[in-house]
């Protein structure tokens, strides 16, 4: 692909037509400090799962096969968990300027399954330089915290 700019809407038909739930990119406004507050949510989907799995190619049978993932500790198949913090990197896309994820730590607590809704929450806890800030995050499905930690950003 030689293009400057992506056309995802083909892409974005597709992913609808096989169940994907499509969220409008929206920018947060504001200026950026300690005590800013972004939150995003999203319902994870079969397809989330089955083109997270193809695109990193994370195909454990743990996501995949509910046979096998049944006589786990979980008791059937559960969501990636990079799938689920990548919708920390869906959160802060979405705070004012450029952001760049420079660090990024989670710890992952409860497992997430198809269907769920995810919620992100940040708050921007410390301003490290005029442009770098550190957000602590959580990941919740309703109240239950399923994965949290935090990330480092650089704000173009």
């Amino acid at each position: 692909m030689s293009s400057k700019k992506v056309d995802l809407s083909e892409l974005s038909k597709l992913y609808a037509e096989l169940g994907g739930e499509l969220k409008p990119f929206e920018k947060f406004s504001g200026k950026i400090d300690v005590g800013y507050k972004v939150v995003y949510e999203k319902r994870i989907t079969e397809v989330d799962v089955a083109f997270f799995g193809l695109v990193s190619g994370d195909l454990n049978p743990l996501h995949f096969d509910e046979e096998l993932a049944s006589r786990t500790k979980f008791g059937g198949r559960v969501v990636h968990g990079a799938l689920t913090t990548s919708l920390v990197s869906a959160a802060l896309a979405r705070l004012p300027g450029i952001p760049v994820a420079l660090e990024v730590y989670f710890k992952y607590t409860s497992p997430v399954r198809i269907g769920d809704v995810v919620r992100v929450e940040g708050v921007v806890t410390e301003k490290e330089r005029e442009n770098r800030f550190k957000v602590s995050v959580k990941c919740l499905v309703g109240e239950r915290v399923v994965a949290e930690g935090y990330a480092k950003v650089l704000i173009w």
